[in-house]
């Protein structure tokens, strides 16, 4: 293998690798082999990031005129991509260019993040309503689906499990269904709101025991507490009400306790959270109806999601 290929090779491995752990997933991203794309929805195209000037000219053939790029910097500069050529190429082919920077492996920040996101999809597309949207972020498996199917839960209505199968379909993706869910029941409530969590593990033995996941997202890690009397390290703060998938890492090692609620994302095993606002509020019973499978706003909700995401 030649050392190029091998190097783009290893910083795919890496970038897998950190996927893997960060989200929770199986899947694998390898660079080395060039954008990757498929068609998800009538006007959505969901796909990898953009490498070369080429790659513009690809999705210029398929009908593409607004490109939708997720991606910070530091996501391109872990593949060492150069934008400028992307751009003066999209320039020259009358295709938009937007960046709606998300942080990767972040479900916090998709959740913050994606309502914004989708306003912004929204009034492109409009702007060019012939032309087809690519949404990418790195992998495209992640943030680009997650944003997309966003767009056809808050503004096509679509029933967001049956837009995710109908994606899945043509694309094997890890878009965190609940954090969509979540941050179309904060704009709907105007917070996120509020809650309690406590969770804890008895591994008497372990020196040090921490969390990832949750609302700090794979990239961050909480401690927790021993107890010395019961020898379980119990973890108890506030955190915005939602659902949320996380693992221990104890004494450096990850894994799901069979002991608490576990989920099965992906093939990878992730214990599951469920953190509720107050009980018999008003956003208690929207958030417990919209945060369940098949759950959706009521009529009235969409009406009002219309007028806040759509808004000139």
């Amino acid at each position: 293998m030649a050392a190029d290929a091998k190097d783009a090779a290893e910083t795919s491995a890496k970038y897998s690798e950190t996927m893997k752990k960060q989200m929770g997933s199986s899947l694998i991203y390898k660079h080395e082999d060039g954008m990757n794309f498929a068609k998800c929805f009538e006007r959505i195209i969901v796909g990898s990031c953009l490498q070369s000037p080429a790659d513009v000219d690809t999705l210029k053939s398929e009908g593409v005129g607004v490109v939708f790029c997720l991606q910070e910097d530091k996501d391109m500069a872990h593949f060492k991509l150069d934008l400028a050529p992307i751009l003066a190429r999209a320039a020259e082919l009358d295709v938009k260019h937007v960046r709606h920077p998300i942080r990767d492996f972040d479900p916090l920040s998709l959740r913050r993040q994606v309502p914004d996101a989708v306003r912004c999809l929204a009034t492109e597309m409009a702007a060019r309503p012939e032309a087809l949207v690519y949404i990418h972020c790195t992998a495209g498996l992640g943030r680009a689906p997650a944003t997309a199917l966003a767009y056809m839960f808050m503004i096509e209505g679509m029933d967001l499990d049956e837009a995710y199968r109908q994606l899945y379909q043509v694309r094997r993706c890890h878009p965190q269904l609940q954090m969509v869910r979540a941050a179309v029941c904060d704009l709907l409530s105007g917070s996120m709101g509020s809650g309690r969590l406590t969770i804890s593990i008895k591994r008497p033995e372990a020196k040090k025991v921490e969390i990832a996941g949750l609302d700090v997202g794979w990239h961050e890690r909480i401690p927790l507490v021993k107890d010395s009397t019961t020898g379980e390290f119990v973890l108890d703060r506030e955190t915005p009400p939602g659902v949320y998938q996380y693992k221990f890492i104890v004494d450096g090692e990850w894994m799901a306790d069979p002991d608490l609620p576990t989920v099965t994302d992906n093939g990878n095993l992730n214990n599951l959270a469920r953190v509720n606002p107050t009980l018999g509020s008003p956003d208690a019973e929207r958030r417990g109806r919209i945060m369940r499978k098949g759950g959706k706003p009521t009529a009235e909700e969409w009406q009002q999601l219309q007028s806040i995401l759509l808004a000139s």
